[in-house]
Order: C-alpha cells, then structure tokens, then sequence
C-alpha cells in the first residue's frame, strides 16, 4: 500500500467533510483503538468530538492499526469527485441505497465503505489504473481467426492463477488479482499485484530502525473490440510480455496471437507532408494538433539526437526555411492535441515502434482516430467476429 498521507484528515475541519453519523460508523470498528487513546465514540453524533480524534491519529501515526490506515487511505483517496461519481455508479450497481442529497465526497466514500469496504477498493483501484498514461500497443498476427466472446467466471479465473503465478515466481509475493470490466467497445482488465519487497530504514523516538513491507502495484490491459488491440501498461517489459501471453492464452485461446511487433506507429508523415498529416478537422471532437517537439537520431559516432522544440515546429522550421533532415530517423513526437468541448490541450508523445503516451487514457478513441488518418499507424485494421 502507498504511505498514508493525513492531507485530508489532520484537522478538524477536514474530518467535518464526513458527516459525524458517518463518521462514527466508519471509526466503530477501531474503537478499542480509539478508547486506548481517549476517544470514546458516542451514541450522539452531536456528541462526537472530532478534535480528539484528530489528536488520536495524530500522535499514533507510527502506531496506527493497518484496518485503520487501509480505511482512512481509501477514503483519502476517494474522497473526490471522481471518486464520488465512480463510487455512486458502483453503489447503483451494487444495489445500495444512499441519501439523495447533502453528500459531500468524503460522506460518500465513508458510506459505502461502512456498507461494503471491497467495493471502494475495487472502485479505488480501476480509478488509480485508469490514470496510468503510458502503454505499448499490440496486434493481432497475420492469419489470426479474431473471434471474441466476453469471458466467463472460468476463463477469467484461470487468467488470475496464471497471473498469480507469474508473480508468484518472480519473486513478488501472493495475492495478485485480475479485475474484469466491461466498458463496451472496450474492455479492460486491471491487475493488482505486489511489487518487489522492500526494506527502508526509520527512526522511530530517536532510534534507527528497519521497516519491511511489500508496496502494491497495478498494470492495465485494455482490449479494443473495433480495432483488435491490445495495450498494455506495465511496470516492467517481462511484465508486459507475460499480459500479452496470458490474455492470449486464457482469453482468446492462444498464447502468441498478439506478438511482440515494436513497429506499430511510423513519424515518417511529418517528414513527408508536413503540417498536411496534423489535419483533424474531420475528427469529431479534435479541434487541432500541433507537433511541439520532434526528437531525431541523427547518428555518427557518438550516436547523436536532435530536439527540435517550438510552440508549433513544423511552422518554425518553415518559418526559418529548414526542413526536417532527410537522413534522421524520427523517433519521438510530442503533440498538443486541442478537443472541440473546451478542454485544455493535452500532450501526446508517440515513439517511433508501438508506445504511446496520454495524459488521460479516456482520450484514447479520438487520438488514435488521428493518428491512422495521418497515417502514424502502419497496417490496416482487421475484420471482427463477435461472438456471444
């Protein structure tokens, strides 16, 4: 687990985020805690003294029961409002009832917890994977039959073993687990797993000490229905090729249909077109793109690259009557993508092979949607059988 930080919860008027009702049921399993450090929780909410309670988690910090952290963590982090809206779909979906109005976020998250603590975690974890920005993109191999059908209980718990295994074997501890979601065009598998064990040294009252722990990690692996691809975000590339494996084993019943190809996404139409290949007024929802960064390997002995940085390079590099050099090999390209609602342009980076980098993998669709139309990505789509 990441380290507690106590920036929502070290005041008064931050607990008072969570209605004191909530409150009380949240804490009423770390009571004896509580009542050890002076906190007895009342029957009476207006009864509840908040400021104790601040005190009490405040001088055990180093002390504080791992129920505890684990609750007030999760409720740290979901107490937002992307937490708030992914939590209230799930408790819709979950059959629990809420009160209408007058929640803030924190009473939410503190609500569903009291309800059902796993349901928050899970909540918790596809919010934090869906955040991840980098993946590597895979296609299916040439002569491939590409049928799908969604996976059941069987398949996908056989995924998870062969996951746990994986992990298992490599030295990251038990315990690793494949969630399941179905987004409709796209469906994503989130997997939670240990990372390698850790020891760092403390100081705890003015005495060097040792603190051993084993951190929790996340990997992301999002299948495309429309087009056949697999991207994946890993921590490590044999992290990477073990999802690419498994999926193919247990999902689509074999192991190598989606290879380890490093050439999916080609820069070579800069070179060639220019500012022609950046057009995406056809793309509903992008306003515009602009190339803000270009990096070149230009080679030689000492293996040299080239940046070009500008607000706009391609204009720049007309502007001042250059081009791009005809014998580089254009290895990245950092875009500024504009979308037509409003929001602030985010950065693209596309690396010459198959890795590209979001700032939000929601924006995904409408990037690559550009990407083919100006031709970044090599190959052609596939055609899709589905099957129920």
């Amino acid at each position: 687990m990441s380290s507690l930080s106590f920036r929502r919860f070290t005041s008064a008027y931050a607990l008072r985020e969570v209605d004191p009702a909530v409150l009380i049921d949240f804490m009423r399993p770390h009571a004896a805690f509580l009542a050890a450090s002076g906190v007895m929780l009342p029957t009476d909410p207006a009864h509840l003294d908040i400021e104790r309670v601040e005190i009490a988690l405040l001088t055990n910090v180093g002390g504080l029961p791992v129920e505890l952290v684990d609750a007030l963590w999760h409720l740290h982090e979901m107490a937002t409002p992307l937490g708030m809206e992914s939590l209230l779909a799930a408790a819709q979906a979950a059959g629990l009832e809420l009160p209408l109005d007058h929640l803030s976020p924190a009473d939410i998250a503190a609500r569903v917890w009291v309800e059902n603590p796993d349901l928050v975690r899970r909540c918790h974890t596809e919010i934090s994977v869906s955040r991840r920005r980098s993946f590597e993109t895979f296609v299916p191999a040439p002569g491939a039959t590409l049928a799908w059908a969604t996976p059941g209980p069987d398949r996908l718990a056989a995924l998870e073993a062969g996951v746990v295994a994986w992990y298992a074997a490599h030295r990251r501890g038990p315990g690793a687990r494949v969630l399941f979601f179905d987004h409709g065009d796209e469906v994503r598998f989130l997997v939670r797993h240990g990372g390698p064990y850790r020891r760092e040294g403390s100081l705890d009252e003015g005495k060097p000490g040792c603190v051993r722990y084993r951190p929790m990690a996340h990997g992301l692996i999002v299948f495309d229905r429309r087009t056949w691809e697999l991207r994946i975000n890993a921590g490590t590339k044999g992290e990477c090729a073990a999802y690419r494996q498994l999926i193919g084993q247990h999902i689509f019943g074999r192991a190598d249909i989606f290879p380890a190809d490093p050439d999916r996404y080609d820069l070579e139409p800069l070179r060639a077109r220019g500012r022609g290949s950046l057009i995406c007024s056809h793309i509903t929802g992008l306003a515009s793109v602009r190339l803000v960064e270009l990096t070149m390997y230009v080679g030689g002995p000492f293996h040299r690259r080239k940046v070009e940085k500008a607000d706009d390079v391609l204009l720049a590099l007309e502007h001042a009557r250059e081009s791009i050099p005809d014998d580089a090999l254009l290895s990245v390209a950092t875009f500024e993508v504009r979308f037509t609602d409003g929001r602030k342009p985010r950065p693209v980076t596309i690396r010459h092979g198959n890795k590209a980098t979001y700032t939000r993998d929601t924006d995904a669709d409408l990037i690559e949607a550009f990407l083919r139309s100006g031709g970044f990505v090599k190959g052609g789509g596939h055609a899709l059988v589905a099957v129920a």
